[in-house]
């Protein structure tokens, strides 16, 4: 190689002398990244959006406001839309009787709580003490038999020797089966029948045998029974009588922590449920008794209080509001032997149904649920921007994330405002970690946590209307069915028929004058019934809805379509000859008219009703030939003795024959 060459070629850096370059720009490129990193931390994670914004879109209303004037008070909002003038006065039904009665149930535990109801209804806590005393039927005759034992030696011995008796025959079959498949000897049989009545040992339980007395036809000559009637008589005579006024408010009460309105509902419930079971107590010692009319005023009692309990503002008063008065369609007013309802007094209940007050149903709790919704919110709202060095518990940990509130709140009307429309679709959002990584999605998924827990058992609260405005359909329906039969002398026939014994007219016809509406009855009177239902004349009527015959549930029910159907067979309280049948002599718990799923049977057809050998196959959810369920888990079904009750679809086939037949000794 020459110089020249050697003088031309680059010189080559020793390696040592790159590493000083290499690890500078290393760590820029870690800090660089660092810093990015720190900023998408802080921007999705730390950062928080605009301030909260009381507006009708975000907070829904934007009064009354907290004292400070910086939250919406949701707890001051229901309780200005929902307590009347005349609160805080005697024309105030609640009022008289927590007066009177007292806190009976302990339901408000807390003295200061219950010191604040009494103050909310214009009442002294120290001063007004309680002047009647009032105890569930149920828990008199438990406490009866701890403090009055000997009341029960009778009772005890009788079911002593009913148990006896049932059980041998027990015994009994069970050697029959076992000798017909083996030969055992006679110590083997001694045997077995030593470990029967060691395993089948016999104990008194108090609220067992109540709720089979309750059942009974003798429950009114029970002298525990009598005497529970002689010691609350006078307590269920005052609430019968605040219950036909027309205001039965109470007041909400919720300490002064967060999520108040949720809270608030919980003091209403307990002793409502209690005093609806003392009325249907006294109803059927009354019927039992032969004081027909008595029980026929505490029946629409058990209705009136029942609406006025789910006219309050929450989902809990609404459902308890609605059970109180499946309580009073529960109750029988025909089912006893030496006495029976005449005429004037059936006409009496049914008037009385047909003029109830009218629930406010589901759209008003939905009006609670969006403030009890909007109102936890804005308590994390406001424990989040509290000193994070506070004890908040879930408000405290959530303040150390940003959140864009006005997001959250507006994905909190939206639900419901989509709830309000009927285009509401319920789904369970994912609460996955990566929710959290973005402002967005963070905070609709802090609103999506109140959704569901309070918004979406809201919008399963319909079924339960749905299925308590079929009762009192069905109610009605049985009714009418009685007094077409006083009247008469018989029930409806299946069908009206001509001269050729051709059906005319369904019975849903020829019960229109009973139902206790006069737009109905002059219906009736313009059908002309000597026609068959689909002549000329009569077709003009097919479309017409009647809300009586149609449950609110079966949204496919076309109009003038039909969700209700009798059972025809030989031997049944409806057949196939056009011919009406007598309805004494008949089990108590005999079916007499059921729902069906079918939405193309007209409500004047007269041939569409359901066989007996489809009845006894129980409820089914696709054939329109049986006895369906509209309502979740079963069907309503009204029974001979003027009861309607929900029958389970879980129910053998058994079960449903012997309601069929007549022959079923309990009620489902």
């Amino acid at each position: 190689m020459t110089e020249s060459t050697s003088l031309s070629m680059p010189k080559l850096m020793p390696e040592e002398n790159f590493r000083p370059e290499r690890k500078i720009g290393c760590l820029t490129y870690c800090c660089v990244i660092g810093f990015v990193v720190i900023v998408l931390v802080w921007f999705n994670i730390f950062r928080n959006g605009p301030p909260l914004r009381i507006s009708p879109e975000t907070t829904y209303i934007t009064e009354p406001l907290t004292p400070d004037s910086r939250y919406v008070d949701y707890f001051a909002a229901l309780e200005q839309r929902i307590y009347p003038p005349e609160m805080q006065t005697d024309d105030n039904g609640y009022r008289v009787v927590l007066r009177v009665l007292g806190d009976f149930a302990n339901e408000t535990r807390d003295t200061e709580l219950l010191r604040q109801r009494y103050e909310k209804l214009g009442l002294d806590y120290t001063l007004d003490k309680p002047t009647l005393t009032y105890i569930e039927p149920e828990e008199f005759f438990k406490k009866r038999y701890i403090s009055h034992p000997e009341e029960f030696e009778d009772i005890i011995a009788a079911e002593n020797e009913r148990y006896a008796i049932e059980k041998n025959e027990e015994l009994q079959q069970e050697i029959a089966d076992i000798e017909a498949v083996s030969n055992f000897t006679t110590a083997e049989k001694e045997e077995i029948i030593a470990w029967f009545w060691e395993s089948n040992q016999y104990s008194f339980d108090p609220i067992d045998y109540w709720r089979s007395l309750h059942e009974s036809s003798e429950f009114h000559k029970n002298p525990i029974v009598q005497k529970w009637l002689v010691e609350n008589n006078a307590a269920i005579d005052l609430l019968a009588e605040q219950v036909q006024k027309p205001i039965f408010v109470m007041p909400y009460i919720g300490g002064d922590g967060a999520f108040r309105l949720i809270a608030a509902p919980c003091y209403n419930g307990l002793s409502m449920s209690v005093l609806a079971r003392g009325l249907e107590t006294r109803a059927k010692i009354r019927i039992g008794s032969g004081d027909i009319g008595g029980a026929i005023d505490d029946i629409m009692a058990c209705y009136h209080f029942g609406r006025h309990i789910e006219k309050q503002a929450s989902r809990i008063e609404g459902l308890i509001g609605i059970a109180i008065e499946n309580i009073a369609h529960s109750m029988a007013f025909d089912g006893h032997s030496e006495f029976r309802v005449n005429a004037e007094q059936l006409k009496r209940l049914q008037d009385g149904l047909a003029t109830l007050p009218p629930q406010q149903g589901f759209w008003h709790i939905l009006e609670y649920g969006r403030l009890a919704c909007l109102d936890s919110m804005m308590d994390v709202f406001k424990g989040a921007i509290a000193d994070s060095g506070s004890e908040g518990g879930i408000m405290t940990r959530v303040g150390i994330f940003g959140m864009d509130w006005n997001l959250g709140f507006k994905k909190i009307n939206k639900v419901f405002d989509e709830m309000d429309a009927g285009t509401f679709t319920s789904t369970r959002p994912s609460m996955s970690l990566v929710r959290w990584l973005t402002l967005k999605s963070r905070s609709e998924a802090m609103a999506d946590i109140f959704i569901n827990m309070l918004a979406l058992p809201v919008e399963a609260t319909k079924d339960a209307y749905h299925r308590v405005e079929c009762a009192m359909n069905m109610k009605r329906i049985v009714l009418a069915m009685h007094l077409y039969e006083r009247e008469h002398g018989t029930l409806p026939p299946t069908f009206s028929v001509d001269a050729d014994g051709k059906p005319l007219h369904s019975w849903r016809t020829l019960l229109l004058p009973y139902l206790g509406d006069t737009e109905l009855a002059e219906l009736y009177a313009q059908i002309r019934l000597n026609e068959p239902w689909n002549s000329e004349h009569n077709r003009q009527f097919h479309k017409r809805s009647i809300d009586v015959y149609r449950c609110p549930s079966n949204k496919s029910m076309l109009n003038g379509g039909t969700s209700y159907a009798v059972i025809v067979g030989d031997g049944l309280l409806f057949t196939n000859d056009g011919i009406g049948q007598t309805i004494t002599e008949r089990g108590r718990n005999m079916l007499m008219i059921v729902e069906r799923s079918n939405a193309t049977v007209c409500w004047m057809q007269p041939d569409a009703e359901i066989s007996q050998a489809n009845a006894e196959l129980g409820i089914s959810h696709s054939s329109s030939t049986q006895i369906s369920n509209n309502h979740t888990g079963g069907a309503n079904i009204g029974l001979r003795d003027g009861s309607v009750a929900f029958i389970s679809e879980m129910e053998p086939p058994a079960f449903f024959g012997e309601l069929v037949r007549g022959t079923a000794k309990e009620k489902p």
